[in-house]
């Protein structure tokens, strides 16, 4: 008698489609945690959950994106203010009591920080009660995964 089993077949099973009730709760849950806990939970959620159903593949795969645009947006206002404030200070200010001018852009780029996580809470805020509602929102985001 031979075994019929296949050695060498993969062990892992694909997750079951999750049902319609469960797909809008994962979903909801998706972008009230991205308000929060940014990019760390729009990941854990979009690897997770993005092949257990359409609607759930539609707004963590949003999310996602949209929390890699507002890391990237972040980031160039984050290097705007780093540059900044030690060029101003390396610029030879020492003896003056005055604030050196290119501290303005300091002030200017983590005013936008502040501004980009103020606005991504507003639109995480939409996403969770549009979504809530059932329907398909999608942020204004690059679009990175598909």
């Amino acid at each position: 008698m031979t075994n019929t089993t296949n050695p060498y077949a993969n062990p892992v099973s694909s997750a079951p489609l999750l049902s319609p009730a469960e797909e809008k709760q994962w979903a909801v849950l998706t972008h009230v945690l991205s308000i929060f806990f940014g990019i760390i939970s729009a990941a854990v959620f979009f690897f997770l959950f993005r092949n257990r159903g359409p609607f759930v593949r539609h707004h963590t795969t949003t999310e996602w994106n949209f929390q890699l645009t507002v890391l990237i947006i972040s980031a160039v206002f984050f290097a705007l203010c780093f540059v900044s404030f030690f060029v101003s200070f390396a610029s030879g200010m020492a003896g003056s009591t005055s604030m050196p001018p290119g501290m303005a852009l300091f002030f200017v780029g983590y005013f936008m920080i502040f501004i980009t996580r103020i606005v991504a809470a507003v639109l995480g805020i939409r996403a969770a009660v549009l979504t809530n509602r059932g329907e398909f929102y999608s942020y204004p985001a690059f679009r990175f995964a598909r």
